[in-house]
């Protein structure tokens, strides 16, 4: 049965950018090895796994992220008949990962890092402090409590379905509603975001806002803004004219009937004498002559107005002029604050958030214009008498200036007000945006209240089902089998296998013995380098007993093997070739294993693919993985495609870039001429002779020997791949062209 395969990799070691991987397909099977050159990250992929291990430990966690980046993720999808299991990692510099292993599966990783951490630390002798047991397989009937089991499930099923669905339609109608996928206010609608219980206070219901959202759409084009009135009228004089109102002015020497006639008559008096001026001896009014008798009662007149009484009435007048502006002026205030209420209201009701934005009004009581009257009526008194003094006066003047202090704290009030107003105006795609997440609150509020019932019965379904289930777990639990034992068990029969009696394991101890002899501490310097890699793949195999918990979890074992014929001779690599074969019946797999398989070593693929130990096999290049053509698992496709890479600078010469020049040239030498020798073929063609070190690299570097210094340099390496690529490119271009 085929099923779908999805493995997505960003911002992990070199898997980022251009080269992160997208690798989706549809397979058979889940038992693949992938081929890497090194540098290409697959290191990086068994280690992300080991993140999903249980008890994993992410100490070394932010080392898996490309360098520069501050994020990167990794996810697992396996798709069996739109069953979907998951498992994906999110990491983050200074933080915890956060990983999500939804997939039912119990990932066993082995690579380096599981080498450092658990056996080479104790010297290659395995650790024995084993605790604990795996329930086994009894036969007991539960078919009734299974089929209750079942029933429970299907409820928990239906119910999950009802609110998946609810909070799916519910998200597709704010969706419609113009509230964007990536909004951060729509986690609100989904299950965790109704399971942490959020309050929202005076949201509205979703059909009011949606309202309040129709409403903002029928903004009128080109809508004015509110013109913000300024108080700007000048009260400087109230400190003169209260010192004039309490002044007494001592009695003029004036006839008082001339006095009385100029007061009555001033401001007539005054604009003629003003007049007067300009054509002197003619009546400003009526342009006759002017009689020696009006001269001289206009020389009085000026005389007069000169007089410190005159100029005490004539400041007097002005006061009760301002005063009387001061009353037009307010009224007009009034007015001017009404009509700017009537704008700010327009522009409210398009706006919700401003909705509650209220401009203050004047309060101009009779009480405040009476404070203006009577001290205009003070004004006019003094005019009349200049002796007159009026105490109240500072009284009356200091609760006008509180007045005006008032008002035109009214006036900075509404003008911040309306600066506010304007601002939302104008920015209507902010005014659509919070709207938008008040929607997605409403939404949550209403679909909490709806879901209310369906999750009080999911939490009782799901706390019958937990009793159930641990009603069979007591009934099950009458077989145990003993960690340890299973450990070592399987050890002994891997080491068997590989060592054929020379290495055991004592069972007591779990120290290896040699001979009869415990090597304890010694081990590490008893075994070679090969035999340690050996120990440490068989003791890895042998503790996948400590990640279940019952035999029957062996089914949701996934192998995440990484390079495991490390320093290894080819006896071996056939060994784990055929370890790998085993695991099905090593683990007693009914159904079917996992098995991923990386390595670097094109032979190991080739052993691998040629005996059908693993199903399929993949390559990973930077950016993508793609399947592999079992004709070209041969040697000398890998040596050409590294000569490929070293000539055209994608790759660094290194102490196998001699073998793969001789490889390939003794390769095409022998399939054009099998009795040739490769130093008479590269000295008869132009291109390869032309470069004067191949021939040497190839006698020198190619074969083994004591140096005690770097026989060439990588430019003259660099330099030989070069000549060897022109040549095959003269020659045999569909080589070059088919490991691409």
């Amino acid at each position: 049965m085929k099923f779908k395969l999805a493995l997505k990799i960003d911002n992990i070691g070199p898997h980022n950018g251009m080269a992160k991987i997208d690798f989706q397909k549809e397979v058979e099977t889940n038992k693949t090895i992938f081929y890497a050159v090194n540098g290409t990250g697959k290191s990086f992929i068994s280690r992300t796994f080991r993140l999903a291990e249980p008890n994993a430990s992410f100490d070394k966690a932010e080392d898996l992220l490309t360098i520069g980046q501050k994020k990167g993720t990794f996810s697992l999808t396996i798709d069996v008949n739109d069953d979907k299991k998951d498992l994906s990692v999110s990491l983050e510099r200074g933080k915890t990962p956060c990983i999500q292993n939804n997939s039912g599966l119990i990932f066993h990783v082995f690579n380096s890092d599981f080498v450092e951490e658990n056996i080479a630390p104790n010297n290659y002798s395995p650790d024995g402090e084993i605790e604990g047991y795996i329930l086994g397989k009894v036969q007991i009937d539960l078919s009734e409590e299974k089929r209750k089991l079942k029933d429970l499930e299907s409820s928990i099923e239906k119910v999950n379905k009802r609110i998946d669905e609810a909070i799916a339609s519910a998200r597709r109608a704010l969706k419609q509603a113009g509230v964007v996928g990536n909004t951060s206010d729509l986690s609100y609608v989904t299950r965790q975001g109704i399971l942490n219980d959020r309050q929202f206070d005076a949201v509205g219901t979703y059909d009011e806002v949606l309202a309040q959202i129709d409403r903002l759409s029928k903004v009128p084009e080109n809508l004015d803004d509110v013109v913000a009135p300024v108080f700007s009228f000048d009260t400087d004089f109230f400190p003169d004219m209260e010192d004039s109102l309490l002044t007494i002015y001592p009695k003029s020497e004036w006839d008082e009937d001339f006095v009385l006639d100029y007061k009555s008559n001033r401001t007539f008096i005054e604009q003629g004498l003003e007049l007067s001026n300009a054509e002197k001896n003619i009546c400003p009014f009526c342009k006759q002559p002017l009689e020696e008798q009006a001269l001289q009662l206009i020389k009085q007149y000026n005389a007069y107005r000169n007089d410190q009484e005159g100029k005490v009435i004539a400041k007097l007048d002005t006061f009760s002029s301002n005063l009387k502006a001061l009353a037009k002026y307010l009224q007009t205030c009034s007015s001017q604050i009404k009509a700017t209420i009537l704008e700010v209201n327009k522009i409210k009701s398009y706006f919700p958030s401003i909705a509650d934005f209220e401009l203050s009004e004047i309060s101009l009581t009779d009480d405040n214009l009476s404070l203006i009257r009577d001290l205009d009526k003070m004004v006019q008194d003094k005019m009349s008498n200049l002796s007159l003094s009026f105490d109240k006066a500072k009284d009356y003047i200091r609760l006008l200036k509180l007045y005006i202090d008032t008002i035109k704290h009214v006036y900075e009030n509404n003008f911040a007000i309306i600066g506010n107003v304007n601002r939302t105006k104008n920015d209507s795609t902010n005014e659509r945006l919070k709207l938008r997440r008040k929607l997605c609150w409403a939404k949550y509020v209403e679909l909490k209240s709806e879901l209310a019932e369906p999750f009080n019965n999911l939490t009782e379904i799901q706390e019958n089902l937990r009793e159930l289930q641990e009603s069979i777990s007591r009934k099950e639990q009458q077989e145990k089998i003993s960690k340890r034992d299973k450990v070592f068990e399987t050890l002994t029969t891997l080491l068997n296998i590989f060592f054929d009696g020379k290495y055991i394991i004592d069972k007591e101890t779990f120290q290896i013995t040699f001979q009869g002899n415990k090597v304890g501490a010694k081990a590490s310097r008893i075994l070679s380098d090969g035999e340690k890699s050996i120990v440490a793949y068989c003791y890895y195999l042998a503790t996948a007993y400590l990640l279940i918990d019952r035999v029957t979890d062996c089914e949701k074992l996934f192998f995440i093997i990484d390079d495991p014929i490390s320093s290894m001779d080819f006896h071996y690599v056939y060994l784990v070739a055929q370890s790998l074969r085993d695991i099905k019946t090593l683990f007693g797999i009914a159904s079917h294993e996992r098995i991923w398989v990386f390595t670097h070593n094109i032979e190991f693929l080739s052993i691998i693919t040629r005996n059908h130990i693993l199903n399929s096999a993949y390559t990973i290049k930077p950016g993508h993985i793609e399947s592999i053509d079992s004709r070209l698992l041969m040697p000398y496709e890998s040596h050409l495609s590294d000569i490929v890479k070293v000539a055209k600078g994608e790759l660094l010469p290194t102490h196998t870039t001699a073998n793969s020049i001789r490889h390939v040239l003794e390769t095409i030498c022998r399939f054009e001429y099998p009795e040739k020798g490769i130093e008479n073929y590269i000295s008869e063609n132009n291109t390869l002779s032309q470069n004067a070190y191949i021939f040497s690299i190839c006698q020198d570097l190619s074969h083994g020997g004591m140096r005690n210094q770097l026989p060439y340099t990588n430019d003259v390496l660099i330099s030989a791949c070069i000549a060897l690529y022109d040549f095959m490119n003269e020659k045999y271009k569909g080589q070059i062209e088919a490991i691409h």
